[in-house]
């Protein structure tokens, strides 16, 4: 009874906070339930709750095109990010060769670079490339991430070593041991970095604005900003396709919410 006493203030603040953080969702997903008569009713439940404003959304805007662009890029780049972070990070921690500290120090280093420096030089390259307007325009530049290989490799090294010396007596190469001990074991910190890869690609939207042209080559990020200029006085549409395009980020942070967290703890904070 003493221990809850002293947690309730704990628990009532972040409960508050948590209230705040939900509180522009949940007004989003209000207006998205509304008619326009009763659009600017007080009040956060609908007096009328209609699925209209979503119907519209996807009859008169190519959004499941759109959306279906996002998920192929955000899925691809999320896969790729995975591929190329293990076998970096796989590398980096139970392979020697010389240079491997400079390596590594070299991929924390581009962690302090600002995508804004790099945004152009991506840029003339896929245009030099001939991607432009293409899915390789929108995924290639993202396939590698030196964050990707930073949590990961912090990760590797918190696994005894034990059991790579197990599989070497049973005459295991590198490819056996990177599939079946360093691939199940790294599995937390492989679904902290696919909810991170996904989200964030999922979020892009300065650079699929340049490299798309054509509406059906866009993603959903831009289709949000496209209803909102042709539905200026239509605010449950506008908040009917904002929830779609939430939707898929918040479904995936909510299926490896727990992998997330543990792969954080234990991958991101151990040296």
């Amino acid at each position: 009874m003493g221990n809850l006493r002293r947690l309730l203030p704990i628990y009532l603040l972040a409960g508050l906070y948590a209230l705040l953080l939900i509180l522009p969702l949940l007004t989003l997903l209000s207006a998205s339930l509304r008619r326009e008569a009763d659009l600017y009713a007080p009040g956060l439940l609908p007096p009328n709750p209609s699925l209209e404003p979503y119907r519209e959304a996807l009859t008169r805007y190519p959004l499941l095109r759109l959306l279906l662009n996002s998920l192929l890029v955000s899925a691809g780049v999320t896969l790729g990010v995975l591929a190329t972070s293990l076998l970096a990070a796989y590398a980096l921690t139970r392979m020697g060769f010389p240079g491997r500290e400079a390596l590594f120090g070299l991929a924390v280093a581009l962690l302090l670079v600002p995508g804004e420096a790099t945004f152009l030089p991506l840029y003339l390259l896929v245009d030099r490339l001939g991607w432009l307007d293409t899915y390789l325009a929108l995924a290639v530049p993202f396939l590698a991430s030196p964050l990707g290989v930073f949590l990961l490799r912090q990760f590797l090294r918190t696994i005894p070593e034990d059991y790579f010396d197990a599989a070497r007596i049973d005459g295991a190469g590198h490819w056996q041991m990177l599939r079946h001990v360093a691939l199940p074991l790294t599995a937390p910190a492989l679904g902290a970095l696919a909810a991170l890869t996904f989200i964030g690609t999922w979020n892009m939207y300065l650079w699929p604005l340049v490299v798309t042209k054509s509406r059906e080559m866009q993603t959903a990020q831009i289709a949000v900003n496209f209803i909102l200029n042709e539905e200026v006085a239509r605010w449950n549409v506008v908040a009917a396709g904002a929830i779609l395009v939430l939707l898929p980020t918040l479904l995936a942070f909510l299926l490896a919410q727990r992998a997330f967290v543990r792969g954080i703890a234990l991958g991101g904070l151990k040296g």
